[in-house]
Order: structure tokens, then C-alpha cells, then sequence
């Protein structure tokens, strides 16, 4: 049986990939820096192939952890989803420059520290398969999206990077663009924002979390010959 870890699975797209990779028949191993998002994952999946575990992404500490919890409860680490991130939008001459490096310490350096982590036992088997989630801020930038553009796109660029070091030990590296989810992700003022100045007072088309999770499942049921580099999924 494969293992897949998840980073940030007890909410939105890394929560529907947990459900989905576990009817999928996999073990799953996931975390998060919430306690009580933590707590209400287990009680909400009762499966014996479930693994919850609290954690910071951006701890190497923690993560070192996470990694050897997982490897020691299941064996091996097969997949590992880079999903945990959160979006910061303001004015370029009103930024929290604060704010600014704990989205990179998340979405850019946390996805690094996991990857770092998951990689040497992935070598030793010759095989692998690495899904990071990006954005379709990945690819273009918006007013006011220009720092949370800036951690997609190093996911982009990194995923690029480590995909041509790791295809000669076996290991796949796929990224995912998502357009909008609808998820908790914004901010309420964020929301409220949106809502006035880029939807004309109406909510748009949004993807479901479990779209995004479908996806990630059919990457990890690709053949061996064949590597999905990039997919952009937007609503429609």
C-alpha cells in the first residue's frame, strides 16, 4: 500500500485530498500548525489509515519530526503533496513586510524544508511522486496579489528546478494552478474587497476543493512512462 503526506490537510484542497487519497486506498499523513483543526480532522475521518500530526511547515524541527512519524507508522513516503500555503493581499507602499516573510517562510520555504525531508527515501527507492500546489498567481500576477504572486511563482520556478535534478533517481515532479477555490482562503476584508472592486457585488464560478483533489489523485495513478509537468485547472 502507497503512502501519500499532505502538508495542510485539515482544510480546503489539502483536507478533500485526504478524503480522496484515502478512498483511493492509500495511507495518508497529514499536518497542521492548528490544534483544533487538527483534533477535528480525527474525529471527523476515523480511518486507521489516517495519520494526524500537529506541526509548523516552517519548523525544521517539526518537520524532520513529521517525516520520521510517517516513515516509521507506514514504511515509506510514495507521494508527497506540498499543499500547505495561505495568501497575504495588500498595496505595495502598505505592505507588512512581517506578514510578507511568513507567507514565504509557508508557501516557498516550508514546501523546501518538506521536500528536503522526503527526498533522500524517494532516491533510495528510485521512485516517486512530488505535487506542489501552486497557483494560477503562479503564472500572472493581480493589484494587490503581487506578494502572494511572488511565493507562487518560486513554486513554480523551484518545481522546474528540482524536476530536472530528480528525474534521474525516478522521482516526478508535477505543479498545480488552480484558479479560484472555493475554500476559507481570503480574508474577510479581502473578501469584502474583492467583492466591491473585482466582482461587481457578485461571487464568481469557483472550483470546488474536491476538483482540485481529483486531480492530485490522477497524478498519483499515472503510468510509469508518462509525467504530467504542469496543470492549470480554472473554474468554468
Amino acid at each position: 500500500m502507497k503512502t501519500a503526506l499532505i502538508s495542510g490537510g485539515t482544510s480546503g484542497i489539502g483536507k478533500a485530498t485526504v478524503k480522496q487519497l484515502l478512498d483511493d486506498g492509500f495511507n495518508v499523513a497529514t499536518f497542521s500548525s492548528s490544534k483544533e483543526k487538527c483534533e477535528a480532522l480525527k474525529k471527523e475521518v476515523k480511518d486507521k489509515k489516517l495519520l494526524v500530526l500537529k506541526g509548523d511547515v516552517s519548523s525544521e524541527k517539526d518537520v524532520e519530526s513529521i517525516v520520521k512519524e510517517t516513515i516509521i507508522r507506514f514504511g515509506s513516503i510514495d507521494v508527497l503533496v506540498n499543499n500547505a500555503g495561505f495568501g497575504y493581499f495588500i498595496h505595495a507602499d502598505t505592505v507588512d513586510m512581517a506578514k510578507f516573510r511568513k507567507m514565504l517562510d509557508v508557501n516557498v520555504f516550508g514546501m523546501a524544508l518538506l521536500t528536503k525531508f522526503v527526498v533522500p527515501g524517494m532516491k533510495k527507492r528510485k521512485k516517486g511522486i512530488i505535487i506542489n500546489i501552486a497557483s494560477i498567481s503562479g503564472r500572472k500576477v493581480f493589484p494587490q496579489g503581487e506578494f502572494y504572486s511572488a511565493t507562487k511563482f518560486a513554486v513554480i520556478g523551484y518545481s522546474e528546478g528540482i524536476r530536472m535534478e530528480l528525474r534521474e533517481h525516478g522521482i516526478k515532479v508535477c505543479t498545480i494552478c488552480p484558479g479560484m477555490v472555493k475554500t476559507d482562503f481570503f480574508t474577510k476584508e479581502d473578501y469584502d474587497r474583492r467583492m466591491k472592486t473585482m466582482w461587481n457585488g457578485k461571487e464568481p464560478v469557483m472550483l470546488d476543493p474536491k476538483d482540485v483533489a481529483k486531480l492530485i489523485s490522477f497524478m498519483c495513478s499515472q503510468p510509469a512512462h508518462s509525467n504530467i509537468d504542469d496543470a492549470t485547472i480554472m473554474p468554468f
